[in-house]
């Protein structure tokens, strides 16, 4: 039977001149033709042999993508060795490890990664070949051989290939570092062809073709998609030497790209992008857009595309000859697949393992199932071992296995690896799926990585981990099981690792990132069954560990989980300090520097021993957003200047907070005379919105007032308001309505009950979420006299403009949870009111609501008529301004809370008695 290189070897004589390697680099393109590559291949093959490498030899490639590791690939297996190529991101100890395990003695090696091989290596009986195609007069060390300079510069006209046994060992391929223990998958030549034959079967390449490949060569999904297939079938390969976003758009537009596989996080970029300039073309323009991609999926479904016509701008981004998407190595969000087939796009899944020698099933190019990874590919059988049924009626999952010409010949030297594997002829992958009744596959999860709780229920994370991923605010997450006590075994929960998304945190100036990761977890939690909630988290502020295919390595991340869990706050900085760069060490000694550290360490809640130039400020701190002001303020005080208020929302970090005081004080900006929020309420406001506060407005109160008893006749109606202690409420001057918040319309029904001399006065301020969306949100917020400011990326304008309207008489309405609750419960209350109360010298009201979150829930639509309550109790009025401090303000703080939960439940237990 032919080998893959008779195959390769036949491409090569007949289109010896036709381009088979391309590298892209930034000035320039190398290119290579097949009889140049064939030449490359034999002179690496001839040279092995002369130095006495055998059949089975193995032999290794630690090195970038490149044309010549290619070479060096096929050189090694007409030569009659085994390729052992090997993941450049590992670890020198790493790449010791598998060097002794796979009993390799030939390495070539780049030049970055030969010297720390070197020393790790330095106990095996290594020799090395440097892959850098430079003559070298010397070399660094006796261990090295030669370098491809040379070895190309000798003559394999005379080299006749080794006979290739089709059952010998081709490569040797080590699994990904989803686990701690990767094993050698051994790959013979015949799987080679099968995986070429299986492939076949479903696409088709030819001469005309171009593939990019841009996943390392090391791995096989790239070895198959980016070597094997194209240089069996005349195609051209272009590999990047630098691999970023921007080299990767310019191979795709001008090097004639008909095919291209790759893991799904190019996908999801690309689908970033593209939505992020979709969403800065305004509502109008969105509605369009979303109205044509639902237009082309229905379209689709009787065989016309439109997309390409739509969408012209977006399939550009591809180039014009791109035939095939191909995406696998790693789970696929069958969303982005959804909204790429919408804009006529299809992105064909992949699905395989090391084990079978990359593809196993692949999406019909004719009938892409989104979700699925199709039916089997041509010699490939697919079966579920020990299905069980699924609580929700699904399809019954179980264990995928597969047998057929791809599958692996065993694990290196582990004879029990493999007999656990392949059993009577079936590879078990480990993978959980199921099929539909047209013979497609869909992947559930990883058998491995399914958490069983202690009440018997088997949870799939990453299905978990796909749901809350919905969170704009949430980059990443990893769930895994925390056991509960042996007393307890019933508090077994979900715990969850949570990398927040910075990027889009910033855009939309939101500082507070732990409680809008909270609001949508627990909003998220809200759709999904109690045994599939997250029940506690933590933030890392760094990317979690990946493998190149950008699988989680769930064994790291669980490790650090539990060696971390329960540690105190100073056991686990101590854990996670990192080493300071030279730049960092230079800015923090410097004395004003020092000086503003030692501010910082006084005034974090945290009290953290140590500060860093990039600890956040509020994830390592503990700063909230009044807390960050502040701060602030004392820094401003001792340091000198004055920081701009729209710079506030761009502060993050420790250092960015320091360079902004220090920076405006060098500019002789003046300085804060006093410290705290007396100061900063007492400065005059010059926003138009807020002015108008002042302003009569008889005729739209008036007609508001109207309203608002039209309200109350239809919520007495419809909803059996009952509302108690309005008489409560101060007939003169200002003062600070605060209620718990459940709902949408608690505002609405809440003033609907108010007596004309309070309603005549009243003012809020809303986020300009809600509010900001769009010119005629903005003309009803100045009709409700509504302040739109986004309180959490503008609180001092927030402050100011509460504090401004209740200086000129005005009655505030104010909502200290600053979030609807979930289930109706008084949550968390923060400190503004307190501070407007203590330095306006207003009481505050405190009100309690109750059965509005049933009528228009925070996670649902409108749900209906149910009974409304509301009860205003006793004015709380503050203590003298004089007194005001950190403690007073937390002791009124606690005295409205206390207040309001004890309102609330007089109501709750009075409805249900």
């Amino acid at each position: 039977m032919p080998s893959f290189y008779d195959h390769f070897r036949a491409c090569a004589e007949r289109w010896p001149s036709h381009v088979a390697l391309e590298i892209q680099r930034s000035d320039r393109m190398e290119s290579y033709t097949y009889a140049q590559v064939r030449r490359m291949a034999e002179s690496v093959g001839s040279w092995l042999n002369e130095h006495g490498l055998k059949p089975g030899d193995r032999a290794a490639i630690l090195a970038d993508n490149h044309p010549f590791w290619v070479a060096i690939y096929l050189g090694v297996i007409v030569a009659g060795g085994t390729v052992v190529p090997l993941d450049t991101a590992l670890r020198p100890e790493q790449i010791a490890k598998l060097l002794k395990d796979s009993g390799t003695s030939l390495l070539f090696s780049g030049s970055k990664y030969l010297q720390p091989t070197d020393k790790a290596t330095s106990h095996l009986p290594l020799k090395f070949i440097s892959t850098d195609n430079v003559a070298s007069a010397k070399t660094p060390n006796e261990r090295v051989l030669s370098n491809l300079s040379e070895i190309f510069a000798t003559d394999p006209k005379d080299f006749s290939p080794q006979p290739i046994d089709t059952n010998a060992v081709a490569a040797l391929l080590y699994t990904s570092g989803t686990t701690a223990d990767p094993k050698g998958v051994m790959l013979t030549h015949a799987n080679l062809l099968g995986e070429v034959d299986a492939v076949f079967s479903r696409v088709r390449l030819g001469p005309e073709d171009a593939l990019l490949g841009v996943l390392p060569l090391f791995h096989v999904l790239s070895q198959m998609a980016n070597l094997l297939l194209p240089l069996v079938k005349g195609s051209r390969v272009v590999y990047l030497e630098t691999l970023n976003t921007t080299e990767l758009l310019r191979a795709l537009s001008e090097r004639r790209i008909t095919a291209f596989a790759v893991v799904p996080q190019f996908f999801y970029l690309i689908h970033e992008r593209i939505f992020k300039e979709i969403d800065k073309r305004g509502l109008v323009a969105k509605r369009v857009i979303r109205f044509l991609m639902g237009f082309t999926r229905v379209a689709r479904k009787i065989g016309w595309n439109p997309g390409k016509m739509f969408f012209g701008r977006i399939h550009a981004l591809f180039g014009e000859r791109m035939r095939y998407l191909v995406t696998g190595g790693s789970r696929f969000d069958p969303q982005i697949g959804q909204d790429f087939y919408s804009l006529g796009i299809d992105v064909l899944q992949a699905y395989g393992l090391t084990e079978t020698t990359g593809g196993a099933f692949l999406t019909l190019p004719h009938d892409n199932i989104i979700g699925s990874v199709g039916p089997a590919l041509a010699g490939v059988e697919g079966r579920i071992v020990d299905p069980h049924a699924q609580e929700d009626g699904g399809q019954a999952v179980g264990e995928i296995a597969i047998r057929g010409a791809v599958v692996m010949k065993g694990y290196w030297n582990r004879p029990d690896a493999t007999a656990a594997a392949i059993r009577d002829g079936w590879l078990h992958t480990g993978d959980l799926g199921y099929f539909d009744p047209n013979g497609n596959l869909f992947i559930t999860g990883r058998k491995k990585e399914v958490i069983v709780l202690s009440n018997g229920k088997n949870i799939y994370p990453e299905e978990v981990e796909s749901h809350y991923l919905e969170s704009p605010y949430i980059k990443e997450i990893c769930v895994i099981g925390l056991e509960g006590s042996p007393s307890d075994p019933n508090a077994d929960k979900l715990h969850a690792v949570i990398v927040p998304n910075f990027e889009t945190l910033k855009q939309k100036r939101i500082v507070n990132t732990k409680e809008v990761i909270r609001y949508d977890i627990e909003s998220l939690s809200a759709s999904l069954p109690s045994t599939k909630r997250i029940g506690s988290y933590e933030i890392w502020q760094e990317d979690l560990p990946r493998t190149t295919t950008r699988k989680l390595k769930r064994f790291e991340i669980e490790k650090r989980v539990r060696e971390n869990y329960g540690k105190t706050a100073g056991e686990f900085e101590a854990a996670a300090s990192k080493p300071l760069s030279a730049e960092d060490e230079q800015w923090l000694a410097r004395p004003e520097v020092q000086q503003a550290i030692a501010i910082l360490k006084d005034e974090s809640p945290s009290k953290r021993g140590s500060i860093a130039p990039n600890d956040n400020l509020e994830l390592d701190l503990g700063l909230d957003s009044m807390q960050r002001i502040e701060l602030l303020v004392v820094l401003e005080q001792k340091l000198g200047g004055s920081v701009q208020e729209s710079q506030l929302a761009e502060i993050y970090t420790v250092k960015e907070l320091v360079n902004a005081v220090l920076e405006s004080a060098a500019q002789g900006g003046p300085a804060r005379q006093s410290v705290g929020w007396k100061t900063i309420l007492a400065e005059e406001t010059t926003d138009p919105d807020v002015l108008e506060l002042t302003k009569p407005r008889r005729f739209s109160a008036g007609f508001l007032f109207v309203m608002s008893r039209l309200i109350q006749m239809l919520c007495l109606d419809r909803f059996e308001l009952r509302a108690n202690g309005v008489e409560k409420l101060p007939a003169h001057g200002p003062f600070i309505l605060s209620s718990n918040h459940q709902s949408y319309i608690d505002p609405f029904v809440m003033t609907c009950v108010l007596p004309w001399p309070s309603f005549s006065r009243l003012f809020s301020v809303g986020t300009s979420e809600i509010f900001g969306t769009n010119r005629f949100m903005l003309w009803l917020a100045r009709f409700l006299r509504v302040i739109v400011v986004d309180p959490d990326a503008n609180l001092v304008p927030a402050m100011r403009a509460g504090a401004y309207g209740l200086r000129h008489g005005k009655v505030l309405i104010l909502y200290p949870e600053g979030e609807r609750s979930i289930d109706g419960a008084p949550k968390n209350f923060k400190k503004g009111a307190a501070i407007l109360s203590t330095h306006l010298q207003v009481p505050i009201v405190p009100v309690a609501i109750d059965g509005f979150e049933k009528v228009w829930p925070r996670t649902k639509p409108f749900q209906g008529s149910f009974p409304l309550r509301v009860k205003f109790g006793d004015p709380i009025y503050p203590p003298p301004a004089a007194d005001a401090s950190e403690v007073t303000y937390e002791q009124l703080t606690g005295e409205l809370k206390s207040r309001v939960v004890t309102l609330w439940r007089q109501i709750r237990d009075h409805h249900e008695s």
